[in-house]
């Protein structure tokens, strides 16, 4: 797999600035990117990078491995080291063992990547959690460099292994490797890398199935109330109980972005999703200029302080004037009554009720007792969709109860 740089000391410049690895800039959204296969497949391609770290908008490829699979049995393989134009960083080469010299000599990504892909072709691609890293690095260098989208599919061993390992301390492709008693002499080496993911694949069909490679979902004791969350949205909960605990104390430290930045090096399989990509984006564009100020730590709070109570830190407080035509959209429990009955309000006012967030949605109404069955303490899927698609520009205001209602009842009145 890769490197992963953690420096815990600030540069004493009078800023408190933090030296990172070499950042280029951020790629736009990977609209044509592949998606999961949710299958067991027979014939695909085993991909393996190895990087300089591992933050997508900065990590440079240094070797790429792949095995074509046939039948389950490897037909032929792919393997080159890779010169990425800059020094490698140390903690990346004391993980994978390359180096400078090692690469000194090798190709550009330039001069190798046509033969990568006429060696994948179309197949579907076998990873390692690829899913939020190696196929969006393949995805950026090819539009890079050929200006066209990396679009095959793809399977991600991790999600299987989530899904059916979960007590397991981590799901490190070595942890897994050792707990079925693979040889994992060598690893961290893309070849090798290969042949422990494909040997992982194999293992978990055999033992479970193809249910182990299908989306279902998995009773989770977050909140202890018999719920079924999807092992993402157990994730989720737990970035957004990290970033809380960053929060506490009123301010964030060199030490807690360290902790964050381990803590997406474990979980980089939820790329993709709200709101960790918000979260990822914003520590990334931090660290892009290769320092981190007291000011964008500031920023970070702002950031963090949104993901983890968006409805007290972007709800809407305008008052409303009118509901004729207007979209709104419900959520948790309110001390007005049952939800039937808030609904029945609005539209009693010229409302429509949407029953799920969309583009078209004017207002989302926060109850006041919020619900149990929220994927955090304070929201739930309702809100979270309204806040990726405030984050793409469109106009939804988010309301809570004890504005919203009291607001309504006045139209009556000035009616």
């Amino acid at each position: 797999m890769l490197g992963f740089q953690i420096i815990s000391s600030l540069k004493d410049d009078g800023c408190g600035h933090l030296e990172v690895a070499e950042c280029k800039p951020s790629k736009k959204e990977r609209e044509y990117k592949g998606h999961s296969a949710n299958t067991h497949v027979e014939n695909y391609c085993v991909l393996d990078l190895e990087t300089t770290g591992v933050f997508i908008n900065s990590a440079k490829i240094i070797e790429i491995s792949a095995l074509k699979v046939r039948n389950n049995e490897v037909v032929s393989e792919y393997s080159t080291l890779v010169n990425p134009k800059c020094p490698i960083p140390k903690a990346a080469s004391a993980i994978n063992h390359i180096t400078d010299n090692m690469v000194a000599d090798a190709p550009f990504l330039d001069d190798v990547i046509d033969d990568f892909l006429t060696f994948v072709g179309e197949d579907i691609i076998v990873g390692y959690n690829s899913a939020g890293f190696d196929m969006n690095i393949i995805y950026d260098c090819v539009m890079s460099l050929r200006n066209k989208p990396f679009s095959n599919d793809y399977v991600d061993v991790l999600h299987a292994v989530k899904r059916t390992l979960p007590h397991l301390e981590n799901s490190k492709l070595e942890t897994v490797s050792k707990y079925y008693d693979l040889d994992t002499s060598g690893g961290h080496r893309a070849s090798k890398d290969c042949y422990l993911t494909k040997a992982c694949y194999d293992t978990l069909f055999r033992e479970f199935g193809n249910t182990a490679f299908m989306k279902r979902n998995y009773y989770s004791e977050y909140q202890g109330k018999g719920f079924q969350y999807s092992p993402e949205t157990i994730a989720l909960q737990e970035l957004n109980n990290l970033l809380a605990s960053m929060l506490c104390d009123g301010s964030i430290t060199m030490d807690e972005v360290d902790s964050l930045r381990y803590w997406v090096e474990e979980h980089r399989e939820l790329s993709g999703n709200f709101p960790f990509d918000k979260a990822f984006n914003s520590l990334d564009k931090v660290l892009a200029d290769g320092r981190v100020t007291s000011c964008e730590l500031k920023e970070l709070k702002s950031v963090f302080e949104e993901i983890v109570d968006p409805v007290k830190c972007v709800g809407c407080h305008d008052q409303v004037t009118c509901l004729d035509g207007k979209h709104v959209c419900i959520t948790g429990d309110f001390d007005y009554g049952p939800r039937g009955a808030v609904e029945k309000l609005i539209v009693s006012r010229g409302g429509i009720i949407d029953k799920s967030v969309k583009r078209a949605t004017n207002y989302v109404i926060v109850g006041a007792q919020g619900s149990i069955a929220w994927k955090t303490g304070n929201y739930g899927t309702k809100i979270q969709k309204a806040m990726e698609l405030i984050d793409k520009g469109f106009a939804i205001g988010i309301m809570e109860e004890a504005e919203f209602i009291p607001a309504i009842q006045k139209l009556e009145e000035s009616q």
